[in-house]
């Protein structure tokens, strides 16, 4: 078992998130995996590790994680776990989940963790399937902070640390009553990392019916958290907020939709 950083033969691997290792058509990566590859350059520099969990020469799991400067979480002093994955897929492994091995990529991110001084490592993870808080508790990690299905756990290594919270936007946007309003809030290493493209495209040519806001982080890197963790929303509210969303035709028609409503709606009042 070897727990070691990307390089050109693993590299493919983590970046499709193990779903393909050896799938003819996953040879080249999609849009959303060539940005998440970009985000893993931009970032390396400031900490970011990027790894994988071999066994007996076959690539099993994958880990990234940093300082929490580059994550979704507000603290200090901590290392933050952005994924801790184990491949689950048919092809080509088969379903490697209950042997061991995200706890013992969890004890080594633990491990450098604590040589390299952090006070603590944090995570991000959900009620669901992906990324279970309940991987985490049962490896002595107590819950700190949830909002809308996103829950921030820790394990501190000193009683200095300081318990890590989820990063939030202040307030929402104004809303404007002739257009609709289009807001793109989303991470770069994610499910989330097309979205903003996505946008773009559906609302180009529809400048007199869209108010269109991208909502940069307080911090360059970091996640933004507006109900979701990430996402697009019309006039507030998620659009699709548990569907990954590959074509901007039907958001581009669910917003001209949205606009004749609301003109329709003025005349009425007229």
């Amino acid at each position: 078992m070897e727990f070691t950083d990307i390089t050109a033969d693993t590299a493919q691997a983590f970046f499709t998130c193990l779903s393909c290792q050896s799938v003819e058509t996953c040879d080249a990566l999609t849009p959303h995996q060539m940005a998440w590859k970009q985000w893993h350059s931009d970032h390396k520099d400031m900490g970011l590790k990027a790894k994988v969990l071999k066994v007996n020469g076959a690539v099993v799991g994958r880990c990234h994680y940093g300082p929490i400067k580059i994550s979704p979480l507000v603290g200090r002093d901590m290392t933050v776990i952005l994924c801790l994955y184990v491949h689950m897929h048919e092809h080509p492994l088969g379903d490697q989940r209950g042997l061991g091995y995200g706890r013992a990529m969890l004890e080594a991110v633990e491990s450098d963790a604590q040589t390299s001084g952090a006070q603590a490592v944090a995570a991000w993870a959900t009620d669901g399937s992906w990324y279970p808080v309940s991987f985490y508790l049962h490896a002595g990690y107590t819950e700190v902070d949830r909002e809308d299905g996103v829950i921030a756990v820790w394990k501190p290594f000193s009683t200095k640390a300081e318990a890590p919270r989820i990063l939030r936007l202040p307030d929402h946007p104004s809303l404007h009553a002739d257009k609709v309003a289009v807001l793109v809030a989303d991470n770069n290493w994610c499910s989330g990392s097309s979205r903003k493209r996505l946008a773009r495209e559906a609302v180009a040519g529809l400048e007199a019916m869209t108010d269109y806001i991208e909502v940069g982080p307080p911090f360059d890197g970091r996640i933004i958290h507006f109900g979701t963790v990430g996402g697009i929303f019309l006039d507030g509210e998620a659009y699709r907020p548990d569907e990954d969303i590959t074509e901007s035709s039907d958001l581009r028609r669910c917003i001209v939709e949205m606009y004749q409503r609301k003109c329709a709606g003025e005349q009425r009042m007229e």
